[in-house]
């Protein structure tokens, strides 16, 4: 069970392994983190009772011929077995999303936890979006 007086929040920076950023201790990385959420006005800096750091090196998601059953087999598992997670991103949907598809995701979910209930898998999924190659 989980406790609905409680949240988790997570920030992602994306950064390469030879940034600044990278290399800062954990306990460093979660006082930016709380920082920059209390600056966003998400919570209040008392609220923030802890923090992990994850660092995943090369993190962009990979695709194979069996990446589209996989990804079925994952969302069928949290539906029935995280039901209030709220996946999104990259990382957290295992699709590939632009910043922009990225960002909505993460503006729905917190619009569902709130109480709506939009799906977060039909953002980004138009055969028709792709991004222009450089130099067109």
């Amino acid at each position: 069970m989980y406790a609905k007086s409680k949240i988790c929040l997570d920030l992602e920076y994306s950064v390469f392994e030879s940034d600044g950023l990278w290399s800062l201790p954990d306990e460093e990385l979660l006082e930016l983190a709380r920082r920059e959420i209390v600056e966003l006005g998400l919570v209040r800096g008392e609220e923030v009772e802890d923090g992990t750091v994850v660092r995943m090196p090369k993190a962009y998601p990979m695709y194979g011929m069996s990446s589209t059953g996989q990804i079925v087999v994952l969302r069928s598992w949290l539906d029935r077995n995280l039901v209030n997670l709220q996946p999104l991103g990259r990382n957290g949907m295992h699709k590939y999303n632009s910043q922009d598809h990225s960002m909505m995701t993460g503006l729905c979910a917190a619009r569902n936890i709130l109480g709506a209930e939009h799906d977060l898998w039909a953002i980004n999924t138009g055969a028709d979006y792709q991004e222009e190659p450089h130099g067109r």
